[in-house]
């Protein structure tokens, strides 16, 4: 009987490992062989070309080392050839020609089903290179850490950041013991509140960032009898449905989103309630609007677009505008507000006069003259139908009397 020393077994278990790894081979070869030459093609280009294993779905590991496609070529080379192949093709060759041509000008064979393919069917070597998979670097442990504990954001958004999974994130995290959060911890974090927040407001569907007529009708409103704060824009007029109609439907033409207004008996008021942040912020990036600090726009300032200077001054007067038989007025204990307007209605040609009253309580603006009640009604005019009525009523009949029509 055969005794085995140590250094002689461990030869021949290097020997029985080296038989193994060769059958193992030759039985991937002869798989990997038996495949269609289109699918061959592709599993190697994807797999091989790229010195990734391919485990699943394939029985073994094949590694670039070992096996290589186009007889053993590089890819500039078997690119020469595909150049090559393709230039001759346009001579009227086929593929059996142009098989014998590459063997005899490279000393190679390429199959004639690859070229079948390549002339046939469009295909080009490593053709889908740019969609091949590529294994995405694993973060720092203190970024991932930094991210998801320090400022709470969701393996969801980290996979954002990465360009991979959520479950790919979920993977690191276990792999540097980062403690995951559970549910109820992920959805009491400020962050995912925050974007809890912003999927429930209901969006404007219209671009809105440029400042429109039907925009500046809305800002001129608020300069009066419109109310804005951070979460809404409120609105409450008696008698004239017409101007609580037109200030409702600026907002829809602007944003995209219809609200409607409401008659309360109560108070025989028209109300509008425009509950929505998003809506809000665009507006008030236009400045204050308070009753003491409003001002004009200085968008509206600058602008020479008379159609927006007239949309701007008839929301306002709609709101705070007075018509007698001799003058239109608006008053305000805002002086800096009231120059403003002065200054858009001489833009538009209308002269008029800006005066303290009561000591400076409040401040007045007239307009006088018919000939300026015209350009007021061309180029300004009312929505509210009992203003417009009095300006008509004015410039048909010359008749000046003290009485007014007031807000």
């Amino acid at each position: 009987m055969c005794i085995l020393t140590g250094d002689l077994k461990i030869k021949m278990l290097k020997e029985k490992e080296a038989i193994l790894e060769k059958a193992r081979l030759r039985k991937e070869e002869e798989i990997v062989e038996s495949l269609n030459p289109i699918v061959k093609e592709w599993f190697f280009s994807k797999y091989l070309l790229t010195n990734i294993r391919y485990g699943k779905g394939f029985k073994g590991e094949i590694h670039y080392d070992i096996m290589k496609f186009y007889n053993g070529l590089n890819k500039e080379k078997v690119l020469e050839i595909h150049n090559f192949v393709m230039e001759k093709r346009k001579e009227g060759l086929g593929q059996r020609k142009l098989f014998r041509l590459v063997k005899e000008n490279f000393s190679t064979e390429i199959k004639e089903s690859t070229i079948s393919g390549w002339i046939f069917r469009g295909i080009k070597p490593f053709g889908n290179e740019k969609t091949w998979f590529k294994v995405k670097p694993k973060p720092k442990k203190e970024d991932l850490y930094s991210g998801y504990i320090d400022q709470k954001q969701s393996s969801e958004k980290l996979g954002e950041k990465y360009g991979v999974s959520c479950a790919s994130v979920i993977t690191w995290l276990k792999s540097y013991k980062i403690p995951l959060r559970n549910h109820l911890q992920s959805m009491n974090t400020s962050v995912i509140k925050e974007e809890l927040r912003q999927k429930r407001l209901k969006r404007p569907i219209k671009e809105h960032s440029y400042l429109s007529p039907e925009k500046a009708y809305i800002l001129g409103v608020l300069c009066g009898d419109g109310h804005i704060n951070r979460e809404f824009v409120s609105f409450e007029i008696r008698y004239d449905e017409e101007f609580a109609e037109e200030f409702a439907t600026c907002f829809e033409k602007v944003y995209g989103l219809k609200y409607n207004y409401r008659y309360y008996k109560p108070k025989n008021t028209f109300n509008l309630r425009v509950s929505n942040q998003l809506i809000c912020e665009d507006l008030l990036k236009y400045g204050k609007f308070n009753t003491r600090e409003w001002n004009i726009p200085k968008e509206i300032m600058k602008s020479d677009n008379e159609e927006i200077i007239g949309s701007f001054l008839r929301g306002f007067y709609d709101s705070e505008g007075s018509v007698s038989r001799c003058a239109i007025t608006s008053s305000s204990v805002n002086e800096t507000g009231l120059k403003g307007v002065a200054i858009l209605l001489k833009k538009l040609g209308i002269e008029n006069t800006l005066k303290p009253q009561k000591n400076g309580k409040y401040y007045v603006l007239s307009i006088f003259r018919k000939g300026r009640f015209q350009i007021f009604k061309d180029k300004v005019s009312f929505t509210i139908n009992r203003k417009l009525n009095k300006i008509n009523e004015t410039l048909n009949t010359g008749f000046f009397s003290k009485r007014s029509v007031a807000d």
